[in-house]
C-alpha cells in the first residue's frame, strides 16, 4: 500500500502515530542499514541490536522529529553515531587491555606464568565487556578509572545509590561467570598502579 508513498508523506503519517507507516519505512530502509551497520562493526548480534535501537529511536522522536535533510540521510547520520559510539567504548576496553599486556611482557615473569595472567585477564575482560552498557561504563570507571562513587554520580548524573547498585550487580555478575574475579582484579589494580608510575 505505501510502497508509492514519499518518504516525507511516510514521515507525516508517522507523526501521526501511524503504525503501518512505520512498518513501510522500516521495510525500505532496514535491510540496507543492516548491511551498512555490519559492514563497520562485522557483528550481527550487535548489528541487529543497533539496527533495532535506531527504529526504536525513530519511533519514540516520531512527534517532534524535524529533519533537516533527507529520511535517508537522517537514518544513516543516527547509524553513524550509533557506530562510533560502540567504537569509543570498546576503544576504552581495548585501552586497558592493551596496558596490561604491555606490562606483563615488561615484566620478568615466567612465559608459563605469563601466557596463563595474559589468559585470565583477557578471560575477565572478555566478561566485563558483556556487562549492560550503563554498568559495564560504571564499573570501569569505578575499578580502572579509580573515580569515587561520586565523582561516578556527577559524571553520568545519577544518583549515588543507582551508581552503588550498579558496581554491586556487576561484581555479582562477574563473580558468577568467573569465579577468581577477586583476586583477579586485585591484581589487575595493582598492575594498573604500577604502570601508572611509569608513564
Amino acid at each position: 500500500m505505501f510502497s508509492s508513498y514519499s518518504d516525507n508523506q511516510l514521515l507525516s503519517l508517522l507523526k501521526s502515530d501511524d503504525s503501518a507507516a512505520f512498518n513501510a519505512i522500516y521495510d525500505r530502509y532496514s535491510k540496507m542499514l543492516y548491511l551498512f551497520i555490519y559492514s563497520k562493526l562485522d557483528t550481527a548480534e550487535i548489528s541487529k541490536d543497533v539496527l533495532q535501537d535506531l527504529f526504536i529511536s525513530l519511533w519514540e522522536k516520531r512527534k517532534t522529529l524535524v529533519l533537516q535533510e533527507s529520511l535517508k540521510s537522517y537514518l544513516y547520520q543516527a547509524a553513524r553515531h550509533k557506530i562510533i559510539d560502540i567504537y569509543r567504548k570498546n576503544a576504552t576496553y581495548r585501552k586497558y587491555l592493551q596496558q596490561l599486556i604491555e606490562h606483563f611482557d615488561a615484566q620478568p615473569h615466567s612465559i608459563v606464568d605469563t601466557v596463563d595472567y595474559k589468559a585470565r585477564t583477557q578471560e575477565l575482560f572478555e566478561a566485563i565487556n558483556h556487562l549492560p552498557e550503563r554498568m559495564k561504563e560504571i564499573f570501569m570507571l569505578s575499578r580502572f578509572e579509580n573515580l569515587s562513587i561520586e565523582q561516578i554520580s556527577t559524571h553520568l548524573g545519577l544518583s549515588q545509590q543507582t551508581v552503588k547498585n550498579q558496581i554491586t550487580k556487576a561484581l555479582k555478575i562477574l563473580r558468577t561467570n568467573y569465579a577468581q574475579t577477586d583476586m583477579i582484579l586485585l591484581v589487575i589494580s595493582v598492575l594498573l598502579a604500577a604502570s601508572n608510575t611509569h608513564t
